[in-house]
């Protein structure tokens, strides 16, 4: 049996790597990032696994409302220039909520 790892890269080159930006897996789903389109679901190892596919301009555009489409996947392929744009996004809505949160703090007291 394949670790989520082997299963990632697999399905990274199933996909075709020099397209995907980025690519994790939770549970039987697969996280992927690309321009290029791939099939709902791939089978690897017999194991039957969908696929969530985001065109990655559009993916950073989703991060602002839900940051659980990255955070609730398992990372193991990524290009890195793609990869610091997301952490740059994530760690600048990290200090907003923190932010909003000490604004919050201030006026109740």
């Amino acid at each position: 049996m394949l670790g989520e790892k082997e299963i990632v890269l697999q399905a990274v080159e199933m996909v075709g790597k020099w397209d995907v930006m980025l690519a994790g897996i939770k549970g039987d789903e697969l996280l992927i990032v690309s321009k290029k389109e791939c099939p709902n679901q791939l089978t690897i190892e017999g194991m039957k696994l969908n696929v969530k596919r985001y065109d990655p301009d559009n993916y950073i555009s989703l991060l602002y409302e839900n940051e659980n489409i990255f955070r609730d996947y398992r990372v193991f392929y990524f290009v890195k220039v793609y990869m610091r744009k997301i952490l740059d996004l994530l760690a600048y809505l990290e200090v907003s909520r923190l932010s909003m949160d000490s604004m919050d703090f201030k006026t109740s007291e």
